[in-house]
């Protein structure tokens, strides 16, 4: 098949990479210049050059993206991480149509971070659907669904790890079906659709009013390679990377530093339940006068 691939950052080269050893790629799409683009990510758009592969950036609405695609004359539009929705005007180029991989388990989890989202929500199973496009929102007819269990203990990160393979076998499995003829289609079940926002980087900014378990999902949800949940201790901005609930038994406001363990660990008392911290980073870290103590309270905003 002629192939147009749509997509950005490691999941991108992931399908890409598979797409490209079986089809042909007659055109490449990637993100507008993305300051993660090759740094905390690998770049389609890096990779489409090496392989010799006629690219450009493109945001979804700009004019030369519908162009290059009537040059290229695909039989299949690929979509994989690529933030910007389609017209249907380009959706139509394609005979065979367009397919998209979301990672969640679609109908749920519709929108932007679907994996952070998921995470937070608490929830141990997560999900990769390769599905066709249509003028809606991650709406379109599923394909196939691969599903994979996340522990309590694990993060963002690791949800990551886990998929990276994952969109390489599932996009392999979805091109056999396209190389067979025999492509399964099934509607999504609207009734059950959840739909998710995209996140900013001051969503990640931690109520200590909510119950630990809470906090400790958000915690997980923003890991590295994300920016990481944060908090406030006097002018100092503190990321938290690694928490988990402790169980002691404290009386102390929600915020308040409750108890000091070794290395980086400490416990914080939340609007429910207590909060183990285990791993953080400051911007107080070479201020020889930094320390955390018990008593002290973190907060949502910088102390003067």
């Amino acid at each position: 098949m002629r192939v147009v691939f749509l997509g950005n950052h490691t999941v991108g080269v992931q399908a890409l990479e598979v797409i490209g050893d079986t089809q042909e790629i007659v055109g490449v799409v990637a993100h507008p210049p993305d300051s993660e683009d090759g740094v905390k990510y690998l770049s389609v758009y890096d990779f489409a050059i090496q392989k010799g592969w006629n690219v450009i950036r493109s945001s979804g609405k700009d004019p030369i993206l519908e162009d290059f695609i009537i040059k290229a004359k695909p039989d299949l539009l690929w979509v994989t991480d690529y933030r910007y929705l389609l017209p249907s005007s380009l959706i139509k180029l394609a005979p065979l149509g367009t397919v998209n991989l979301h990672p969640s388990l679609l109908p749920k989890y519709r929108g932007r971070a679907p994996v952070n989202w998921a995470i937070i929500n608490g929830e141990t199973q997560l999900g990769l659907t390769a599905h066709f496009v249509d003028e809606g929102m991650d709406t379109g007819d599923i394909i196939e669904q691969v599903c994979f269990e996340l522990s309590e203990e694990q993060d963002v990160g690791d949800a990551l790890q886990i998929m990276y393979p994952i969109y390489q076998k599932l996009t392999r499995l979805v091109l056999g079906y396209f190389d067979s003829g025999q492509i399964p289609r099934k509607p999504q079940n609207h009734s059950q659709a959840t739909t998710f926002p995209r996140r900013k980087p001051q969503d990640g900014l931690i109520d200590w009013q909510q119950p630990a378990l809470h906090i400790r999902n958000l915690i997980r949800a923003l890991a590295k390679p994300y920016p990481g949940a944060f908090t406030y201790l006097g002018k100092w901005n503190i990321s938290i990377w690694k928490a988990c609930l402790d169980f002691g038994s404290y009386e102390a406001r929600a915020g308040q530093v409750v108890s000091v363990g070794s290395g980086k660990q400490f416990c914080v008392a939340c609007g429910e339940g207590i909060l183990r911290v285990i791993d953080f980073t400051t911007e107080a870290t070479l201020d020889p006068n930094f320390s955390i103590h018990i008593g002290d309270t973190l907060t949502d905003r910088p102390s003067e």
